[in-house]
């Protein structure tokens, strides 16, 4: 199964079945279904490659301008990937009841939260310009499955993926091209923004909600302290600088600004 999963697909995802196969059979042996698991030889199909892509501020600016274009769901929703700096998996299931735009804050549930730790997230007069533009549909979710099913919204690589198309097709008319990326690489990049825009880096693991670096250890446990106005203040810094980034229009003599390779 796992030889399938990495021919048809990518040695990283057969990885992730891996590690799942194996939680399940330690389970069963824990609780005496099996005297042992079928899965503890097996090595993982891929070799793990750390990524350390990051965006430039041209590029961020060309996806950005895409995404305005592409509006709701999916570009507003990779707009806020940018702007809030967290996870792809806590921003698709945002719900309207965890976001208060009078407060401008959105809170991430500790049962959302990758870490198990709840985050309260300030949202920048960007961020919440976006959100407040947003049809309801009377939905709980920000983005809910637009086959009414009252899920989260779904289908995020066919979206970057017409979104890459069309980044594509337009560079491509005067000989640029934008190098391949993820959507996780907008975390990483906004991480990378607030630190060259000077936040300290205890605020941006904040942010980010990290409980590592820093933060991590007997510091993590006495340091209760939220930092929510230094967040907010990490976060408005990080938006202004995106609207200053994305403020030259996409205007073809201007999108030649990732030159191909060679």
């Amino acid at each position: 199964m796992l030889d399938k999963i990495s021919d048809r697909s990518s040695p990283r995802r057969a990885n992730r079945y891996l590690a799942l196969i194996k939680k399940f059979f330690a389970w069963c042996v824990e609780r005496g279904y099996l005297e042992g698991s079928p899965a503890s030889g097996i090595k993982p199909p891929g070799r793990e490659i750390s990524r350390d892509r990051v965006l430039s501020d041209d590029e961020v600016r060309v996806v950005w301008h895409f995404c305005e274009r592409a509006g709701w769901p999916f570009g507003d929703l990779f707009r806020l990937l940018i702007l809030t700096a967290q996870r792809l998996g806590e921003v698709s299931t945002m719900r309207w009841a965890d976001v208060d735009l009078v407060k401008a804050t959105w809170t991430v549930p500790a049962d959302v939260a990758k870490n198990g730790v709840a985050n309260e997230v300030p949202l920048s007069p960007a961020a919440l310009a976006i959100l407040s533009a947003m049809p309801s549909l009377g939905a709980s979710h920000v983005f809910p499955a637009l086959n009414g099913s009252g899920r989260p919204v779904s289908g995020f690589s066919k979206a970057k993926a017409r979104l890459d198309k069309a980044i594509a097709a337009e560079l491509g008319v005067t000989g640029g091209a934008m190098p391949p990326w993820r959507l996780h690489d907008l975390r990483r990049s906004a991480a990378s923004g607030m630190a060259q825009l000077a936040i300290a880096p205890h605020i941006i693991e904040k942010v980010l909600n990290h409980i590592s670096g820093s933060l991590a250890g007997v510091a993590g446990v006495y340091n209760r302290f939220g930092y929510g106005p230094e967040k907010r203040a990490a976060l408005e810094t990080w938006a202004r600088h995106v609207e200053r980034v994305a403020l030259p229009s996409l205007r073809r003599p201007d999108i030649t600004l990732v030159a191909k390779a060679g």
